[in-house]
């Protein structure tokens, strides 16, 4: 297909800047240019030139070189993994804070290749649908309304990958097309935060562009919708909030010399004009403590709105099918969440969330989700990472970390999973006889429990799929929504009862669709005293004290439930690093985050980051600075904490 070898070729020629020691020189450069190409003033001529570039930008995060990153980036460096294939060193380091910047695993080329193409479509979009420039009579400037809210987002996913990575990084909006401006445009870095408000001022912009329906699941689900739009919105809120706290203290503290929190904000100036310490907003207010922790908190609420529009969108999509499905329980009619339930019928119970959700993919509680078929595009990271189905059910590169799998004898456990909870077999072969549990999420198939009241006791064959290619990777589902929300509500500190509640049903809820075994009374749990949980009870948190109830729950206790709740729901889908990155943003104070949410983080590891935050980002791939550092007359400098590891 013509359109797909044109974008090729863009795409060589438009990322040298940006993929630093892909290639060393121009020359060596230019011999990868395909020659048979159509010319760009030859292409663009149809709608399909157009919607062939946009599927190449979805595919280009889909591939391996991406989602390897999603998950080293994401998550490897937590204390979810442990290393099980010793000989990779690389990986080793990582996991020790060791952060070699000559390493590959730090290169975004792929990153700002999909940038590039969302660059293109949305420029030459613009150019074909011009009134008096058409170029196609069926493609309408109504149409490209919705193609281009759509590729904003998508570029913006792909930007806060890069910022929740790297934290500052150069931030491109123009498509680049030849080796001349490849080489000429080196660009520097701009403040994550910035960039995160740029981003998401486009999408407050043209979110209601972005189309609701695509007219088949599959689009719907692989695709920005409307509902994927604020989904994302809702994440970068609650992340710009992070990086706003306390942000002028944050660039002293850290010796930042960029404190700007938009793409406009200037430079403070002294009488004689000369540059003074400190920025501005462009129409002139300072730029302090109190203006960004105001607006942090303001992002916490648009956070708040705009998870509860993915909410209320998705329960009445969920009310409206259960008026279609005669086998509707009373529990499902009346839960408050649309999420799948596990029937608690019998000690034997088929892990129906799960199944629907991994398995059989595409679920109703799926939002975004990148996707294969198995053939054409493979999950690769899936299969080099996790599970090896070889007859013995071996681990690969990693395993589950021991720390999760400590306290499956308990039932309801402060880190990893207790013994009532399906994810604990979602994720690992807890059975095998390996000292290195294999992780089994995106690998088992038809999973279920012969006594749900203990998965320790689980016999007979591990149900599981010989091939993991055509297994989905999330980006996001509902229940990410949901705790998004939930931290939003913990981290505006507020005493409001009925706000806190609403929190900890948010948590609770997803707690409580995993262990369907437990009550929450003494007295529901008279024949097994176990099986007693206060956290599924419809009165957590509530207590009588002079014949009055009382609600003793905090924000902070929110936070706390909330961050257990992620790290073992998103297993395994490359968030747990993130999670912890953005509470470090929050509380400016990188031992005491670990300390607090990640007590089976080695000390070592804590003091090679130095209590910096900058130890939390990667360093920037040293072949990127051979092409853009300031050393070369570039402008990109090593960050500060990585520095010390780069070969002089």
């Amino acid at each position: 297909m013509k359109s797909r070898n044109l974008y090729t070729k863009f795409l060589l020629a438009g990322s040298l800047l940006l993929m630093g020691g892909t290639f060393t020189s121009c020359d060596d450069f230019l011999t990868l240019t395909p020659t048979n190409q159509i010319p760009e003033e030859e292409f663009w001529k149809e709608k399909g030139d157009l919607e062939n570039v946009r599927a190449g930008a979805y595919e280009m995060l889909a591939q391996k070189g991406q989602t390897e990153k999603i998950l080293l980036w994401g998550e490897v460096r937590s204390d979810n993994f442990q290393l099980n294939k010793m000989d990779h060193q690389n990986i080793q380091l990582l996991m020790n804070a060791v952060l070699q910047p000559q390493e590959a695993m730090f290169s975004w080329a792929g990153f700002y290749t999909g940038i590039n193409y969302c660059n293109l479509i949305l420029e030459q979009g613009a150019a074909m649908t011009t009134p008096g420039k058409e170029v196609d009579p069926s493609f309408t400037a109504a149409e490209f309304r919705s193609i281009d809210a759509e590729i904003k987002a998508l570029r913006s996913l792909y930007y806060f990958y890069l910022v929740r990575s790297f934290r500052d990084v150069p931030f491109v909006t123009k498509a680049v097309r030849t080796d001349k401006q490849a080489m000429e445009e080196r660009p520097a870095t701009t403040p994550g935060v910035a960039i995160l408000g740029q981003c998401i001022d486009e999408l407050e912009k043209t979110v209601n562009f972005a189309p609701e329906n695509y007219g088949n699941w599959n689009d719907n689900k692989g695709r920005f919708t409307s509902l994927g739009v604020h989904a994302l919105m809702a994440d970068m809120y609650l992340w710009r909030a992070g990086l706003l706290k306390n942000a002028v203290t944050k660039c002293k503290k850290y010796e930042i010399a960029d404190g700007r929190i938009n793409l406009t904000d200037v430079p403070n100036t002294n009488e004689d004009g000369s540059v003074a310490s400190g920025y501005k907003t462009a129409d002139g207010q300072a730029i302090t403590d109190e203006y960004c922790n105001q607006l942090s908190n303001q992002c916490l609420q648009k956070a708040i709105s705009h998870a509860d529009y993915v909410l209320d969108y998705m329960m009445k999509e969920y009310k409206k099918n259960q008026k279609l499905d005669p086998t509707v329980t009373p529990e499902e009619e009346n839960q408050p969440f649309p999420m799948y339930r596990n029937s608690k019928i019998g000690l034997s119970i088929t892990d129906e969330v799960y199944n629907e959700i991994f398995v059989n993919q595409n679920s109703f509680e799926s939002i975004l989700e990148l996707q294969y078929d198995g053939s054409n595009t493979k999950n690769g990271t899936a299969n080099d990472y996790f599970y090896l189905y070889d007859g013995t059910h071996g681990a690969q590169i990693l395993a589950c970390s021991p720390n999760l799998l400590a306290n499956a004898s308990q039932v309801n456990p402060t880190l990893g999973w207790g013994k009532t909870d399906f994810r604990f077999l979602e994720s690992c072969n807890y059975h095998t006889s390996s000292i290195n549990k294999p992780i089994t999420k995106f690998v088992q198939s038809n999973v279920s429990a012969n006594n749900a009241e203990d998965m320790t006791e689980k016999v007979g064959s591990l149900p599981n799929t010989t091939n993991t290619n055509n297994r989905h990777w999330p980006i996001y589902r509902l229940t990410d929504v949901m705790l998004i929300k939930a931290e939003a509500i913990a981290r505006t500190g507020t005493t409001n009862v009925e706000e806190l509640k609403k929190g900890f049903q948010l948590v609770n809820e997803i707690f409580k669709r995993c262990n369907p075994k437990l009550v929450g009374t003494p007295a529901e749990a008279s024949t097994n005293e176990d099986m007693y949980c206060d956290r599924v009870s419809d009165k957590y948190g509530i207590v009588e004290k002079d014949g009055k109830e009382q609600f003793t729950k905090k924000a902070s206790d929110l936070l706390n439930l909330t961050y257990g709740e992620r790290q073992i729901e998103f297993f395994a889908e490359g968030k747990r690093w993130f999670d912890l990155v953005r509470q470090a943003e929050f509380s400016n104070e990188v031992k005491t985050t670990l300390g607090t949410y990640s007590t089976t983080i080695k000390a070592a590891v804590v003091e090679k980051l130095k209590n910096n935050i900058w130890g939390m980002y990667n360093p920037i791939y040293s072949e990127e600075l051979k092409v853009n550092g300031l050393e070369v007359g570039g402008k990109l400098v090593q960050n500060p904490i990585w520095d010390r590891y780069t070969k002089k």
